[in-house]
């Protein structure tokens, strides 16, 4: 006797539930033994998302902490807005993880539910054998340990699969929607598309095809007008996106592509780059797509029915463009410099492209008989049993990640919270991208790593350019508003921790498997060495601080790059005229300055700004430098005919800040001012305009 349609669907609701909640717990498990008892994140990141989420609830959107200023450095648009009702609801501290922990199981049923929609026959010839596909479905979804990793540590990645289902059913309801209704349709599909990047920006690999898709299924309609509906939303996302960050931070990107994107880097050749890509695709493949698959051959079944779902009829709308999405993320993926650690968490969207196509293409296989269903029987088990190996290590590996970062980044949040009750301080923390420090201590922090944001200023890009760029940041703010703590890896912060701080705590952890280092240090700053903001020189018509990103970009500083134009930095006592004239102090007291190193042949230049005080004519440069062996510098300003002036200059003493003054016979704001290294590199720190 058939059962009713509403007991079938209860049951197969039952049968998705208890492979998702299952897997839950067989992560959730031994994380809470491992934390004792605290809610367990294996990531940093998970916190930087509940900061997110924290600043939302109170009335933040798109702040990593109030009164921070808006970020673009969290990696997802619209998960914190998920996590905040959490917040709100009472979920606060560590527990705000039991919150994205639910929203993560509901997603992934949510996930199975769209999953079955797009896998139940549409009736015809085949239709009997296929049905047994939909309820292996919710198998499909946690049959990877890598992936189930990533489903369950609390970052947006089961969200992505929610999203992710729903506009692959949205898409296959513009296929078969009649024709009155497909533009509203068509539109649905656009808009899922578009929540898929809001979610993860690598997912445009995979929205982009779902929008062929839903054209080349247009009929009627024409597929320019559908092509615009579904792609519309994600261009208009992305274009608000970028408009937003270059109007609140200066950068057209977000700052998470600034910091980590190999692109980013001004130091490597292209040819460097393009290696490092090519490192990380084949990092990507062999431990995401092949050895966390099964291995060498068993790894192929996935993409292998994929590929089946591709060729069929009735399914390859949804499956080309999951395949595509599978593998163009990941090339996104490869150009990121962290892709290959925080246990392959980028390459999880892939992988959930590949078992969404693989459970089609079983769906599809089975349609053709009986002993077609048979062959995609043995497929679909092979499939899902390969990856099963890795289970033990996998969920080994999330409890010893949840206690590293309890032990580590939590304690270290403990720590500061207890100095700031006993003494009221510290009132504003440094940190590295640290998320559970600011969050469970309630400390104003700001990220030199610039995920964080500030302000709107640039400490993301100062932090790839060097951390003596970071400082020339921090030296910006008003004493009172400058970190007065540092919590900080060393290796990290060379030049910034053991220049600037003094140790005064630190954290270790024993069996380090996900922190970038397994001491975490608080230092007591200092910044004496720094320069009073909005401190000017007498006599000065115009300036360039080298390594201050704010004042390079308003003079349109250009160093040599690639191979050239590295930061450095050193704190130094006066030199040039002995008492203070190159801007060190009056006092020869030791100053801080950034700089570049230019090398022989090569060349920096600046506009002079358009409100300098000057009017046309002569002028005196100054360019500070420390010590070093004789150097030779060619001087010009390109409007003036009189040529490049060749200045040579001799072996200066160590340990002091050395000045050359270049007299300049015609220079007018606007003009454009050429410095090349002639002999030797030149360390070059600061460039004043001085009337002569």
């Amino acid at each position: 006797m058939r059962r009713a349609p509403w007991i079938r669907l209860l049951l197969w609701h039952a049968s998705a539930a208890i492979p998702v909640l299952g897997a839950a717990a067989a992560f959730y498990g031994p994380a809470l033994e491992r934390t004792g008892g605290a809610w367990p994140a294996p990531l940093d990141d998970v916190y930087i998302h509940f900061g997110f989420a924290r600043a939302a609830a109170l009335g933040h959107p798109f702040s990593w902490i109030p009164g921070n200023g808006y970020s673009s450095g969290g990696t997802s648009l619209i998960y914190p807005l998920a996590l905040a009702p959490g917040y709100l609801l009472g979920f606060r501290g560590a527990w705000l993880g039991l919150f994205a922990a639910l929203l993560a199981c509901a997603a992934l049923l949510d996930l199975c539910r769209s999953l079955r929609r797009l896998l139940e026959p549409r009736g015809g010839a085949g239709a009997a054998s296929s049905r047994w596909v939909a309820w292996v479905a919710p198998l499909f979804v946690v049959a990877v340990p890598l992936l189930d990793w990533s489903w369950f540590s609390g970052m947006e990645v089961a969200l992505l699969g929610a999203v992710l289902g729903r506009a692959l059913v949205a898409v296959r309801r513009a296929e078969l929607a009649p024709p009155a209704r497909r533009p509203a349709e068509q539109l649905r599909a656009g808009l899922l598309a578009a929540l898929l990047v809001a979610t993860r920006p690598e997912a445009i690999a995979l929205a982009a095809p779902l929008a062929v898709a839903v054209a080349h299924a247009a009929g009627s309609l024409g597929a320019a007008a559908s092509l615009a509906r579904a792609s519309l939303p994600t261009a208009l996302l992305l274009g608000a996106h970028a408009a937003a960050n270059r109007a609140l931070t200066g950068e057209w990107g977000a700052a998470g592509a600034v910091r980590k994107l190999l692109l980013s880097n001004p130091y490597p050749t292209p040819l460097e780059k393009a290696v490092e890509v090519i490192k990380n695709l084949a990092a990507l493949r062999v431990q995401a797509l092949e050895s966390a698959l099964g291995g060498p051959w068993l790894s192929l079944v996935l993409p292998a029915l994929g590929a089946v779902a591709a060729l069929d009829r009735r399914s390859r709308r949804v499956a080309v463009p999951l395949l595509l999405g599978a593998y163009g993320s990941l090339l996104l993926v490869a150009l990121n410099a962290t892709a290959r650690y925080q246990n392959l968490r980028y390459a999880a969207p892939s992988l959930a492209m590949l078992l969404l196509a693989a459970a089609l293409g079983a769906e599809a296989l089975a349609r053709r008989g009986r002993l077609a269903a048979g062959v995609a029987a043995a497929l679909a088990v092979a499939a899902l049993a390969a990856p099963s190996g890795g289970f033990a290590r996998q969920i080994d590996h999330f409890a010893r990640a949840s206690a590293n970062i309890a032990g580590q980044h939590v304690e270290v949040a403990r720590r500061l919270a207890a100095r700031a009750r006993q003494t009221g301080a510290p009132r504003r923390v440094l940190l590295g991208d640290a998320g559970a420090i600011p969050y469970l201590s309630g400390i104003p922090a700001i990220d030199g790593l610039g995920l964080g944001g500030y302000r709107g200023m640039p400490f993301a890009r100062a932090s790839v350019h060097g951390v003596p760029a970071v400082v020339e940041l921090i030296e910006r703010l008003d004493p009172a508003e400058r970190p007065d703590v540092f919590a900080l890896y060393p290796s990290w912060w060379g030049g910034l921790a053991d220049v600037f701080g003094r140790r005064v705590d630190a954290v270790k952890i024993d069996d380090n498997v996900i922190c970038a280092a397994d001491e975490k240090v608080i230092y007591e700053a200092d910044w004496s060495a720094l320069a009073p903001p909005g401190e000017r020189r007498a006599g000065v018509i115009d300036e360039v601080d080298i390594a201050d990103l704010v004042d390079e970009r308003a003079h349109g500083y250009a160093f040599p790059s690639p191979r050239g134009g590295w930061v450095i930095g050193a704190v130094l006592p006066g030199g040039g005229d002995g008492a203070g004239g190159d801007g060190a102090g009056g006092d020869g007291a030791p100053r801080f300055d950034a700089g570049r190193l230019i090398p022989e042949g090569r060349e920096q230049s600046f506009t002079v700004g358009a409100a300098a005080a000057i009017a046309r004519g002569p002028a005196v440069l100054a360019l500070r430098t420390d010590g070093g062996g004789p150097i030779a510098l060619g001087v010009a300003a390109l409007r003036d005919a009189g040529g490049e002036a060749r200045v040579e200059v001799p072996e200066r003493p160590a340990g002091r800040w050395f000045e050359i003054r270049v007299p300049l016979r015609d220079v007018a704001p606007g003009d454009r001012i050429r410095i090349r290294s002639l002999l030797g590199t030149f360390r070059s720190f600061h460039v004043w305009l001085l009337r002569p």
